[in-house]
């Protein structure tokens, strides 16, 4: 079985549906779906159970998805240890990112990265910070936000303040905008709220991006807390930015880089380290 077999069919097995797959290998539905048939009748059994909503793992399956993943985790495994050897930049990079470092943060540095280092695949998660803690061993380096459990292989990237922010011609500034994001998050705004001499806001609506929090602010919809990152494109001309502070300290959210020692030392962990660190 080759590896890009071994590709769809962990990609199957992730996603529970083949409209998922097709998705996040860019790959059609009927191609995949042909391409499944094929590697079945190959291995003369079903790997997975097809329902209207769902992919479901035969016996069968469940042994062939086990193979191909330590198969796949056994080919990262040997171009790292090629990469260390050689000393060459090449391999794959494994990165899990918060989504507002994915939005705000990476993309300026993934292109340079991409630009110095052509040969190395890119292999990135994005998500909520807690999801991307939980899979930072997983995965080479993981960038991750707010307060951390366990500190280890942790190093602090940066603080940033939080803002306070509506259009000056807000329609609704009784109505505050939330963001999906950790606990910490939205506890440090709560415990704001309970401070600030602003008026509460009477509703709240919730949007899972926080892209969309942040356009619906800016077409005067309500207000919302945002992490300075994302208010670098903002003006004084068009909004209100009003940073956090209780008895007037600042509040600051923490971004923190997971590096274990074993992953360190790779030429293109090392390359993106230091890359990380010219990085204003």
């Amino acid at each position: 079985m080759r590896l890009e077999e071994d590709v769809l069919i962990v990609a199957l097995s992730d996603a529970g549906t083949i409209r998922g797959a097709s998705r996040n290998l860019y790959i059609s539905q009927p191609a995949i779906s042909q391409r499944l048939k094929q590697i079945e009748e190959r291995w003369g059994e079903p790997l997975f159970i097809r329902t209207h909503k769902s992919l479901i793992p035969t016996p069968a399956g469940e042994e062939i998805i086990a193979y191909s993943k330590k198969r796949l985790y056994d080919e990262k495994q040997l171009q790292d240890r090629l990469s260390a050897v050689t000393g060459t930049v090449r391999g794959t990079l494994s990165l899990a990112v918060s989504s507002v470092i994915a939005q705000y943060y990476l993309p300026p540095l993934l292109r340079e990265y991409t630009r110095l280092y052509p040969d190395v695949k890119m292999d990135l998660r994005t998500g909520l910070s807690s999801t991307m803690y939980d899979e930072r061993h997983q995965v080479h380096l993981a960038i991750l936000r707010g307060d951390v459990e366990d500190t280890d292989a942790l190093k602090e990237l940066f603080s940033e303040k939080l803002f306070y922010v509506s259009r000056k011609d807000s329609l609704s500034p009784s109505l505050f905008i939330e963001f999906q994001s950790d606990f910490t998050f939205h506890s440090i705004v709560n415990d704001w709220f309970l401070t600030t001499e602003l008026t509460i806001p009477k509703q709240t609506i919730k949007v899972d991006q926080i892209e969309t929090c942040k356009q619906l602010m800016l077409h005067g919809i309500g207000s919302c807390v945002l992490p300075e990152l994302a208010t670098n494109d903002l003006t004084t001309q068009h909004c209100h930015l009003q940073s956090l502070q209780i008895r007037g300290q600042d509040l600051l959210r923490k971004t923190w880089l997971h590096c274990s020692p074993k992953h360190a030392d790779l030429p293109q962990v090392r390359a993106f380290l230091d890359l990380l660190k010219s990085t204003p």
